[in-house]
Formats: structure tokens, C-alpha cells, sequence
């Protein structure tokens, strides 16, 4: 995997993010770049989604860390998906998505941040919101400190569906 501005930028917000405790406990949350890079065995430019492999810690990711995979072929798992029961399948078809020589394995919430139609995806643990969110009243209570700003999804399994919801919300929630 070759260096590049997207890989910087993202390794750089991502060590900053998970050297603060208030915003994720150790090896907890994961992050993600998508931007055009050159495939090296056709020359041609693609879109690569670089996101924090499994395991691993965000304050000192390097880029060895990433999982780097074809955003587009990571988008058409959609057209393969069968359902909740077959989640297990779907993260070994993360691997027919890599791109070059990645060096992580894809996490589980690799589905989540391909599927969210933005640049850049944050997915953080700060024990503050995971408090809130683990609360028996936790909808209410999230609406009470956030009003609006946060959506919330009921919880439910890592795994494709859960990236297909939140991208949903995210479409519907610019």
C-alpha cells in the first residue's frame, strides 16, 4: 500500500482521536478515508476506502493497520447481501474487495463505513455516549442531551445490515 494524502490525513485524525480518552477507550471504535488512488495494475484511477483494520488501537495506528478496499466493490455486496442470518458470510467477501496489499484484515464495521455515502467516518466509543446509549431510558436520554443532532438506531448486531441502516439514516439525515 503506497503513502498517500489520504492515508496521512486519515492516520493523523485517527491517533488524534484515540489519544484522547474522552472520545474512545483503548482498541475501541475505528475509522475511515475514501479518495482516488491509482491501481497499480491497470493504471487506472479508483476510488479506495482505507479504514482501521481489525484490532488495534487508534492513538498509535499506522498505516500497516488499514484494510484498503475497492469502494465499489465493496458497495456491490449490497447486490449479494441475503439477509441477517448470512452476516457471518458477508465479512468473508470483504476479502474479494481488497485492494493491493493491504495489510489489516476488515473489521466487521467495514460494511458501515463504505456504505455511508461520505469521505470520512469516525465510528468512536467514548464511554460518555456508551453510558447514555446502555441506559434502560437510553432513546429518551439521548434525545434530552442532544435534541436533534443525534439519531439513534435500536442496537443490533456489527455486520452489513447495521452498515445498510445507518446508511439509510445518514441519506435521509444529511
Amino acid at each position: 500500500m503506497a503513502s498517500n494524502k489520504t492515508i496521512e490525513e486519515l492516520l493523523g485524525r485517527s491517533n488524534r482521536l484515540g489519544s484522547n480518552p474522552k472520545y474512545t477507550n483503548y482498541a475501541g471504535g475505528n475509522t475511515s478515508a475514501k479518495g482516488a488512488t491509482k491501481d497499480p495494475s491497470t493504471g487506472l484511477d479508483v476510488e479506495v476506502m482505507y479504514v482501521k483494520g481489525s484490532g488495534g488501537d487508534l492513538g498509535t495506528l499506522k498505516e500497516g493497520g488499514l484494510a484498503a478496499l475497492y469502494l465499489d466493490r465493496l458497495k456491490a455486496l449490497a447486490n449479494v447481501y441475503r439477509g441477517l442470518e448470512h452476516e457471518d458470510e458477508m465479512v468473508a467477501l470483504f476479502d474479494y474487495c481488497t485492494f493491493g496489499k493491504s495489510g489489516a484484515a476488515p473489521s466487521i464495521d467495514t460494511a458501515m463505513h463504505g456504505l455511508v455515502d461520505v469521505a470520512h467516518v469516525d465510528h468512536l466509543h467514548p464511554d460518555s455516549i456508551i453510558a447514555l446509549a446502555t441506559a434502560a431510558d437510553g432513546p429518551a436520554l439521548t434525545k434530552k442531551c442532544f435534541g436533534d443532532e443525534i439519531l439513534w438506531i435500536d442496537w443490533r448486531r456489527p455486520g452489513f445490515q447495521l452498515g445498510l441502516d445507518i446508511a439509510e439514516l445518514a441519506k435521509k439525515n444529511p
